[in-house]
């Protein structure tokens, strides 16, 4: 049972954050903030435009341009 919960507690340690890579959609800016968006702008059902972005650093964000792959740690 301890070999279970100790692994268990190493998988979400592992997977707890979120790693991969996107091909940036667009870029934008803002309030002091830098975006990639990596989606098409999306309609949920209650027909709400939702957008996928993430936001990066103002090095980052000037070190990428529109089609590059962006991956995270």
């Amino acid at each position: 049972m301890k070999k279970a919960l100790i692994f268990l507690i190493l998988l979400v340690s592992f997977c707890s954050k979120e790693t991969g890579c996107v091909e940036i959609k667009d870029k934008g800016s803002g309030g002091g903030k830098y975006f990639f968006y990596w989606n098409e702008k999306l309609k949920n059902v209650k027909n709400q435009i939702v957008i996928v972005s993430g936001s990066v650093s103002e090095e980052v964000y000037n070190s990428f341009e529109i089609g590059d792959e962006y991956c995270t740690d």
